[in-house]
């Protein structure tokens, strides 16, 4: 039969009162601390289970202090939650290079959108120069591969068709113009460009020796200026009345060089054949030069 700590602490107490029984109860207790260990366990529970209220505010206080303990944890698992969400939701810096640069980007754009909207007209356009550089050295170049003659005069074709683009275009064309005739009529660049320069000094000593100089043999007053291709250009009066200022071009240069040369051969082919069919040698077409009037 189990009984109360409590209980037998407050009988035990009024049995030792007097000293007989203090005596014999430590004699006992002597016996009972020797022989048997379940006395000192009781002794234990005795001491632990002395004060039932002490045992109380002890369970109490323990269980409140596992409680704040539980609490204080799970604020804390709570906290270091938070905090690895917010890294893994925080944008990257961006690099102080990285915010310059944009913002130098952002002035441009902005100072661009100002200058179209003060001139909303205006649109830049590529330049067509870089283009026509390109066409005309390459035109250069081939017109320089032709091999060169030399001193040989040019032939009387050569000679019809450079003598054409002098009394009815221009007396001054440009190394454009001067490598496509030569590319068309076969003579190197250079002889083509010495012609023109050898003609334009023929004409001037002819009218200072003239008395009474003929208009046509005065350069500057049969000549005008216009723009042909974004470059000035001085032509013949009467290249004008045949195309106006605004339709001349390389293109058209090219064309009516061609048309005339083509004129030229087809006469030479017909003379060949007619002195093969008479036996009789060909001629020089050495022909009075009239003007084509471009057509």
């Amino acid at each position: 039969m189990l009984t109360h700590p409590a209980l037998s602490i407050s009988s035990r107490s009024s049995t030792l009162s007097s000293p007989d029984a203090l005596s014999s109860f430590n004699g006992q207790e002597d016996c009972l601390t020797a022989d048997s260990p379940i006395s000192s366990s009781s002794r234990d529970a005795s001491v632990d289970m002395q004060d039932p209220m002490d045992v109380d505010v002890h369970v109490g206080s323990s269980q409140e202090s596992l409680h704040d303990t539980l609490s204080r944890r799970s604020l804390r698992n709570r906290a270091l939650l938070s905090d690895k969400a917010s890294l893994r939701f925080r944008p990257n810096p961006v690099p102080l290079s990285t915010r310059s640069k944009s913002h130098a980007r952002g002035a441009s754009d902005d100072s661009l959108r100002k200058k179209v909207q003060k001139h909303p007209g205006s649109h830049p356009t590529p330049k067509p120069h870089s283009e026509r550089d390109a066409r005309v050295r390459e035109l250069k170049s081939r017109a320089l591969a032709i091999p060169s003659t030399g001193k040989t005069p040019a032939t009387v074709r050569q000679r019809m068709v450079m003598q054409m683009v002098y009394d009815e275009i221009t007396p001054y064309p440009d190394e454009a113009w001067v490598a496509q005739l030569g590319i068309m009529i076969q003579r190197e660049y250079h002889q083509v460009k010495n012609w023109f320069s050898n003609q334009r000094q023929k004409d001037a000593r002819d009218s200072r020796q003239s008395p009474q100089p003929s208009a046509s043999s005065n350069l500057e007053s049969s000549l005008c200026k216009i723009v042909c291709d974004g470059r000035d250009m001085r032509i013949r009066a009467s290249a004008l009345d045949v195309c106006a200022a605004d339709g001349w071009s390389d293109t058209f240069f090219d064309e009516v060089v061609m048309i005339h040369n083509f004129r030229l051969l087809a006469k030479q082919s017909q003379d060949e054949a007619r002195a093969a069919l008479l036996g009789s040698p060909v001629g020089t077409m050495d022909l009075p030069h009239t003007p084509s009037r471009l057509s």
